[in-house]
């Protein structure tokens, strides 16, 4: 059997730690929060949905990679142009695009602190640079954010870990400060 040839991988990647999931209990009456599952079962409604894709013709083809009739409608409730929708595979697939997309190589990625983990590491596999800006004693950004010109800043709302909210002012305040594009990740 062949071996992945290790000298043919980034240098940055493969400096990485790999990633360790949290511990997932499968008994008892614990309710996870930490991986964004649902403790509750989907409604009828969307079982019934499910079931009929099962049966439609539409399963065995490729949805369209662009998302036109999603994005159309997205926009249109929105009041945007669709054009400026951007779908992917997940949310992190989303915060990927984005990280290759805005920070170059050696650039710089800034997020609040303690936040989202993936941030970390999107910036150690673009090798780019991350500065994490600790939030204030009552969980709100600080008067003025250090790294205006980073290429990209994270900032996710509610926070995880912390549950926590960041104000509407508060995101527009550091949004103006920026150079570069602010994501606001909600998921």
């Amino acid at each position: 059997m062949a071996k992945l040839n290790r000298d043919s991988l980034r240098k940055s990647v493969l400096d990485m730690s790999a990633y360790t999931p949290g511990e997932q209990p499968q008994e008892g009456s614990i309710i996870k929060l930490n991986t964004n599952e649902n403790p509750y079962p989907p409604s009828p409604r969307v079982v019934d949905a499910i079931k009929n894709a099962l049966t439609s013709d539409r399963l065995r083809k490729y949805p369209d990679p662009l998302g036109t009739k999603f994005k159309a409608a997205a926009g249109n409730a929105l009041g945007i142009d669709p054009d400026s929708i951007l779908i992917g595979n997940g949310s992190d697939d989303i915060l990927t695009i984005l990280t290759r997309a805005f920070v170059p190589e050696s650039g710089l990625m800034a997020s609040a602190t303690p936040s989202y983990l993936l941030y970390k590491t999107l910036a150690a596999i673009q090798n780019a640079r991350i500065e994490l800006v600790p939030f204030t004693a009552t969980w709100q950004l600080p008067p003025v954010w250090p790294f205006p010109e980073a290429n990209l800043t994270f900032l996710a709302n509610p926070n995880s870990p912390s549950g926590t909210m960041v104000e509407a002012t508060e995101i527009d305040r550091l949004a103006q400060s920026l150079k570069g594009p602010l994501v606001i990740d909600e998921a």
